[in-house]
């Protein structure tokens, strides 16, 4: 059996995992009035991004499983713009944090660091300044049905690198969950307890000291 430490390194490099939330504050959607057109696409997909757009902080307890079987947990923090750190509970050794600018993996046992641009990855879309769903991420995927609208990105230049699918309820308006799936069709999902939102964040929460190298 694969370690899930390993399995948290592929998903979260690719696309920081699925997580299940609820964000206090959600925006109550517009019913729309008797006899009136009902909301479309183009519409949900706006009002999903100022939905996005006004989550500043979180921290929350994570409960991650893949589609293989792996479990782990773990705390979750997210500062936008650009600030992500998933600590992984023992016995998993795991530190992924990103900085900015990096999406950094630490292996605190084997006391190695990895890195890559944030921008590479889909985990870039959720803390980026401005959340839009155009330009390095496009939509191929969307639905509205039960109540839920679920919409599916992939990076525009990258398609079959993987993909993210963020699942909201539609009223109130608030960010339910998120799936990723790697390219290898390996898909992972993270519940979220505890979640506290609007907190202050230190900026220590999102450096890695790189092991010394003899």
């Amino acid at each position: 059996m694969h370690r899930p430490e390993r399995t948290g390194r592929r998903t979260f490099l690719t696309g920081i995992g699925a997580v299940l939330l609820s964000a206090p504050g959600a925006v109550r959607a517009r019913a729309a009035a008797p006899g009136s057109a009902p909301v479309g696409r183009e519409e949900w997909l706006r009002r999903l991004e100022s939905h996005l757009d006004s989550l500043t902080t979180m921290k929350a307890a994570f409960l991650q499983v893949s589609s293989t079987g792996e479990v782990a947990r773990g705390t979750f923090y997210m500062r936008r713009p650009g600030k992500l750190r998933i600590e992984y509970a023992p016995p998993s050794p795991v530190l992924i944090v990103a900085d900015g600018h990096r999406l950094i993996y630490y292996d605190k046992e084997l006391e190695t660091v990895n890195m890559v641009p944030i921008e590479d990855t889909l985990a870039a879309f959720l803390v980026r300044d401005d959340v839009r769903f155009a330009g390095d991420v496009k939509v191929t995927g969307f639905s509205h049905e039960g109540g839920l609208l679920r919409v599916v990105l992939a990076r525009t230049r990258e398609p079959e690198g993987g993909s993210l699918a963020l699942v909201f309820d539609d009223d109130p308006l608030r960010l339910r969950q998120w799936i990723v799936t790697d390219a290898q069709g390996i898909s992972t999902r993270v519940s979220l307890t505890d979640v506290t939102f609007g907190i202050a964040l230190a900026d220590s929460l999102f450096e890695v000291a790189e092991p010394d190298t003899p």
